[in-house]
């Protein structure tokens, strides 16, 4: 114990400032992502992005489950079946963001098994189609009740200009847009295309961002550069929600808290290996391993 905590300790001295100012930290609350605002007949278009802060966080696997996860509760208040208001059938999005050229494609495509889910069905590539200026508002690929717009294997690498990420923003269909986005790829891809700023103007995008950290240290000392930026957006006015991921026994909670700087969070836990072999093997999401986590944050 006394070993770990000499660790955080150093974690500490090695960086003086925090991540996020603890003004920026501080949740503005659940309201607008809550299940009776997202699925209201008078609910606005809303685009949710799930931001990893490091590499390996799990905003991946995160914006996966969430699409799904709504996508379940879409069809199952859509009828009007419960007491209260009737409340809409509303269409998920699910969005891979990603325009590092030394990215090969098809990494979220193979995890979620594409392939099989599509098998004797045409799977629509929107970055081939933004790369040809085509339109993406009419074109959807279903399955499971999610619309999936992913890079697929053998895509064009993407233009390095951010332009084409707000294009797919803006154009492809989705009453709620799920953004799978690497903070790190866009903070350290091709300069001058992509830096803080593209990554500011990027979150200034969306109407609400989910941080996901993981709390190992040597992750959060990899989440700095990329809190930095996330602390403008919040400061420039986009809400947002702090996830605590992957959280086990092994975790110094206290000491990873004050490093960030977070006040109020949301812990996700970490899923036993084998869950997530099995899951992948079925081609689905850790949507039901992580259905309490996600009904805490769409709470009903």
């Amino acid at each position: 114990m006394n070993d770990r905590n000499d660790r955080n300790d150093d974690i500490i001295r090695r960086h003086t400032r925090e991540p996020l100012s603890a003004a920026a930290l501080k949740s503005p609350g659940l309201t607008a992502l809550s299940a009776p605002a997202l699925f209201s007949s008078a609910a606005a278009r809303i685009r949710l992005g799930f931001v990893g802060m490091s590499a390996g966080a799990g905003a991946t696997t995160l914006s996966f489950a969430a699409a799904e996860y709504l996508a379940g509760l879409s069809a199952k208040r859509g009828g009007g079946a419960r007491p209260g208001p009737r409340r809409s059938v509303r269409s998920i999005t699910m969005l891979e963001l990603d325009l590092r050229a030394d990215a090969p494609a098809g990494k979220p495509y193979d995890k979620i098994g594409i392939d099989r889910r599509f098998a004797g069905r045409d799977f629509i590539s929107f970055y081939r189609l933004a790369a040809e200026f085509k339109p993406l508002h009419s074109v959807r690929n279903i399955d499971g009740g999610v619309g999936w717009a992913l890079r697929v294997p053998g895509d064009p690498v993407p233009t390095p200009d951010p332009t084409a990420l707000h294009r797919l923003i803006s154009n492809i269909a989705g009453d709620i847009l799920i953004c799978d986005i690497s903070a790190q790829g866009i903070l350290n891809g091709t300069k001058p295309y992509m830096n803080r700023d593209a990554l500011i103007a990027l979150l200034a995008d969306l109407d609400h961002i989910v941080l996901v950290f993981d709390p190992l240290p040597s992750r959060l000392l990899a989440s700095v550069p990329a809190a930095e930026a996330c602390r403008a957006a919040a400061a420039a006015g986009v809400p947002a929600t702090y996830v605590i991921n992957k959280l086990n026994s092994g975790v110094n909670l206290r000491e990873a808290l004050r490093f960030t700087g977070i006040k109020e969070y949301l812990p996700f836990p970490a899923i036993p290996a084998e869950a997530v072999y099995s899951a992948e093997y079925a081609c689905r999401s850790l949507a039901p391993e992580l259905s309490s986590a996600l009904a805490a944050l769409f709470p009903d």
